[in-house]
């Protein structure tokens, strides 16, 4: 009996990484793939910062404009619209401060955006 409960504990620490790693791989093969799908498509999702279990922030691209999107379970909501030559700016000046810059503008779009669901409520 003691025997088999060691083979059994073998072969689980055996394959547990094993089954991870072939996770791993599929996922990163998915990311690329999709990447790839929508490099040459008019809307693309540049970045999607999770806020709470439900709601996030995304910057997206639409042709030539930016756009920073709030999206929660059951709405989404255009928070601001950036032109492609303020972004190309915003990147050039802010290279060495980089950090705090997003750090400070998220918390202040993020306290914007709880303070305009308890309005909603």
């Amino acid at each position: 009996m003691q025997e088999q409960l060691f083979i059994n504990a073998l072969k689980l620490l055996l394959a547990l990484p094993v089954v991870i790693l072939l996770a791993y791989i599929s996922l990163r093969f998915t990311n690329q793939y999709l990447y790839r799908q929508n490099k040459h498509k008019n809307i693309q999702v540049i970045e999607r910062i999770p806020i709470q279990n439900k709601v996030c922030l995304c910057l997206i691209k639409m042709g030539e404009e930016y756009m920073v999107i709030g999206i929660s379970e059951n709405n989404f909501q255009i928070l601001k619209t950036i032109k492609k030559e303020e972004i190309k700016n915003w990147k050039v000046q802010n290279k060495e401060v980089e950090y705090l810059n997003l750090k400070k503008t998220f918390h202040t779009k993020i306290k914007e955006y709880k303070k305009r669901n308890r309005k909603n409520d």
